[in-house]
């Protein structure tokens, strides 16, 4: 189409929303509240999922000492679990170097552990890490009857209650996710279906006069699109904005969380939210065809 067509359907498009602007409204905010939804739901599966994996990862068996315990009890300890098939690594971490990495997990707030002084409440102990998850509960089995250990700490307990806890939030997000956007599609729809109900007129003047399919067409097109962008743009940068916010905030009161970095990640869905905001446009449109080919 030329330049001026475009022009006159840009336009038609434009007096197609302002003749509804509560529905077009309508239609922005329900957009915009569905992809903010799901965006929700994108950041927060993905955050869930890192933080699964580190601690999968991380999923080590403790085994602490007494204090009365020797040097030389916990070197042969550690020598012998080393044996183990069913170990993949395992050190000594002394009381200073547990009290060391306690204050480099609380951050900024690692200075408020100076307080203790000398007087270290920690004990030696013996971290192993298993070598699949299915191995930790014997692993720790045989740490337990280790001369020398008085208790076994192991986090396979937190690990299965948080996959369950994720494949629920899965669940629940990606429905509510889907409901809202279906009904964002229907407001769409249906703010599309009055603009040519309202115009009906016009349209069969058009048809009479000779205006092609595509004339008729593409100002609702440009509607539905118009519709779904700015609902879209909305939630992106809402989504991004809020995101950035929660990270910077997230990475000074809790450093030891390990959240998924801003960019590329909540640019990309971001990016995301704009194209699935342009397909409800476009789809709206195509719902509303019938409509139109009995005007």
């Amino acid at each position: 189409m030329r330049l001026r067509t475009w022009a006159f359907c840009l336009t038609e498009a434009n007096q197609n929303l302002l003749r509804n602007p509560v529905l077009a409204i309508a239609s922005i905010t329900t957009t915009a509240v569905s992809l903010l939804v799901l965006g929700v739901f994108l950041l927060l599966s993905a955050n869930v999922n890192q933080i699964t994996n580190t601690i999968e990862n991380q999923v080590a068996v403790r085994a602490f000492f007494s204090q009365s315990t020797t040097s030389a009890q916990e070197a042969a300890a550690l020598a012998a679990v080393r044996g183990s098939p069913k170990v993949r690594s395992a050190k000594i971490v002394t009381r200073a170097q547990a009290l060391s990495q306690l204050k480099h997990e609380f951050g900024d707030q690692g200075s408020v552990l100076n307080s203790l002084g000398s007087a270290n409440p920690l004990e030696d102990s013996l971290s192993v890490t298993a070598r699949t998850p299915s191995d930790v509960a014997s692993v720790a089995k045989q740490l337990s009857r280790v001369t020398g250990v008085v208790r076994v700490s192991y986090q396979s307990q937190v690990v299965s209650r948080l996959f369950s806890l994720i494949d629920g939030i899965r669940a629940v997000g990606l429905g509510l996710g889907i409901l809202l956007l279906l009904g964002a599609l229907l407001v769409i729809n249906n703010a599309i279906r009055l603009g040519i109900i309202a115009r009906r007129r016009e349209i069969a003047i058009m048809r009479l006069v000779g205006a092609t399919e595509s004339l008729v067409h593409w100002p609702f097109i440009l509607e539905g699109l118009i519709l779904g962008l700015i609902g879209s743009v909305v939630a992106a940068g809402a989504s991004w904005w809020g995101y950035a916010a929660l990270y910077s905030s997230a990475s000074r009161s809790l450093p030891f969380v390990p959240l998924v970095t801003p960019i590329p990640f909540a640019r990309d869905i971001a990016l995301l939210l704009v194209i699935l905001g342009v397909l409800l446009g476009t789809v709206g449109f195509r719902l509303s065809v019938r409509r139109l080919a009995r005007v």
